[in-house]
């Protein structure tokens, strides 16, 4: 009987080592899954970081194309003023110059 008793106590024993076994695993299992979860909310806030930073140097380029655009409008501008007020300058004298000379010519 003392054969069948130690074989029943090392199968409980067995058996015990077993589920400690499996209590382990699984909280193995959970940490490391808790442990991939905030992994991933780490890469996915290192993401948006990059994203707004990213995000904030195409900004930065974007307005200085724009003020340069915007003093390449304004020189046009301002050529186109220039060129106007010549025009009209010499439109002026030439509307002068045949009004001087209209009634002479009757």
């Amino acid at each position: 009987m003392d054969v069948i008793e130690e074989i029943r106590k090392a199968e409980e024993k067995a058996e015990s080592l077993k589920k400690d076994a499996e209590k382990k695993g699984q909280k193995l299992l959970e940490k490391e899954n808790e442990k991939g979860e905030n992994e991933l909310t780490a890469l996915d806030d290192e993401k948006d970081k990059l994203l707004k930073k990213e995000l904030a140097e195409a900004k930065r380029v974007t307005d200085q194309e724009i003020k340069k655009l915007q003093e390449k409008h304004k020189k046009a501008l301002s050529k186109i003023e220039d060129s106007y007020k010549k025009n009209k300058e010499k439109a002026i004298k030439k509307v002068k110059e045949i009004i001087i000379k209209w009634p002479s010519s009757r």
